[in-house]
């Protein structure tokens, strides 16, 4: 009896596609009175995915079926490498929609035929996707794929509960928290959730090969720009990274830096170099009563200071940094032009621009820091009130702060203490800790 292998395959993962190709080619199997000895599943498989060692395809290759039962051509070959590779294998294939003897010259010639008709028709499918996801996107709408969390189906419509817990996630990251423990909250891996914040998509954006479109007005927001764009303040900053180890349990771990340049870990009751060379080392509790004591002092100082930079003016500074940059530019490349004159200028646009991009990062997180910098102010300003002399000089409760300081939430704590001061540790136990 003639031994067969039946392969199935799709592009999308839905079952019941799988099953009804199943039913086709068993009964084109028993119509021929074959012995099926096999069949294999390619799901959620693209025509242009590679099916390589351990997948269904592989493995119908290296069977001792004499006969490979599909649906048709389209379901089992990609192009002519796919054609080839099965005739070197000596198995012919039949269809439900016709037999091909990949033994004889006919038969080779129509399976190459008609696999070349399918590559075509697959080619032009594709560009018309292409044109139609761009249309879309001059459109201002998302091209049409994978649900995003946070949307509806079609990602235009919000998912009210989803989108929820994005804005809180957002806030927290402003208010202090750190990523890891969003992460831990959402149950998912601190770097999958970092994707999902730096998504251009959640502020009114549609994204097309690497470029930033406005969405229509249909398109949810689910945050504002301005949210956004003060998140990726935060999430960009390299010192904020998160590494795969545990969690900071201690105020300064990573926060405090050696007279070398390295980060402090806490290691038993002590904070040390991360180097783990024989470089600073302090007792921890020491290290935290002292910095929260000059924390509370350098706020007090602060309070009379004028503010961060606030977000608009800074903002257009740096639009017309880059109107100016792109004049420049335009001016660098017409015949004649004063090069040494415009290398000077574009180079103080670039010096510029880098301090006002900075100034901005620094005024938009400062701007969602405020809510935790008042209150934490505000009861400064209690225990000042009631700790000034007759001489008017200021007597600072330093127990009464760190009796509110300590009931913070630790990410609070950390990003308050971050926000505010640096703390350096050099060999011997000398502390610095100085206003950012």
């Amino acid at each position: 009896m003639t031994t067969c292998a039946i392969y199935v395959r799709q592009s999308m993962d839905k079952a019941t596609g799988i099953d009804r190709q199943l039913v086709r080619c068993r009964a084109l199997a028993a119509s021929r009175g074959w012995d099926v000895v096999a069949e294999f599943e390619d799901n959620a498989v693209s025509a242009y995915k590679t099916r390589g060692s351990g997948s269904a395809w592989s493995k119908l290759l290296a069977s001792d079926a004499e006969v490979i039962v599909s649906v048709n051509l389209d379901r089992l070959l990609r192009g002519q490498a796919d054609l080839l590779t099965i005739i070197v294998t000596g198995k012919t294939v039949a269809t439900v929609e016709g037999d091909l003897d990949l033994t004889t010259a006919d038969g080779r010639f129509r399976a190459e035929l008609l696999t070349s008709l399918a590559t075509f028709e697959t080619n032009r499918k594709r560009e018309r996707h292409i044109r139609a996801n761009e249309s879309r996107v001059a459109s201002g709408l998302p091209v049409p794929g994978k649900r995003r969390y946070g949307f509806e189906p079609g990602n235009v419509v919000e998912r009210e509960a989803e989108a929820d817990v994005i804005r809180k996630a957002y806030a927290d990251l402003l208010a202090g928290r750190s990523l890891r423990s969003i992460a831990a909250e959402w149950g998912r891996p601190p770097a999958r959730v970092r994707t999902v914040l730096i998504n251009p998509s959640y502020a009114g954006w549609v994204q097309r090969r690497g470029q930033l479109f406005e969405a229509a007005p249909e398109v949810a927001r689910i945050v504002d720009r301005e949210t956004w764009q003060a998140a990726q303040d935060l999430l960009m900053d390299e010192s904020r990274r998160v590494g795969p180890g545990p969690k900071p349990r201690h105020l300064l771990t990573t926060i405090a830096r050696c007279e070398c340049g390295e980060r402090m870990h806490s290691a038993s009751r002590y904070y040390k170099c991360a180097t783990g060379e024989p470089h600073s080392t302090i007792d921890r509790v020491t290290l935290d009563n002292y910095v929260k004591a000059r924390l509370a002092i350098i706020l007090t100082e602060d309070a009379g200071t004028p503010a961060v930079g606030e977000v608009g003016p800074l903002a257009s500074r740096l639009r017309e940094l880059e109107d100016e940059r792109s004049r420049w530019t335009t001016v660098a490349a017409l015949p004649g032009a004063d090069m040494a004159q415009a290398t000077r200028e574009l180079a103080r646009i670039a010096s510029e621009a880098e301090k006002a991009s900075r100034e901005l990062g620094t005024a938009r997180v400062a701007g969602h820091h405020a809510a935790l910098i008042d209150d934490v102010m505000a009861a400064i300003q209690e225990t000042l009130a009631r700790g000034e002399d007759e001489d008017g000089i200021l007597d600072l409760d330093l127990g009464e702060f760190t009796h509110y300081f300590d009931a913070l939430d630790l990410d609070l704590r950390r990003g308050l203490v971050e926000s505010k001061v640096t703390v350096t540790v050099a060999h011997g136990g000398k502390v610095t800790v100085a206003a950012r």
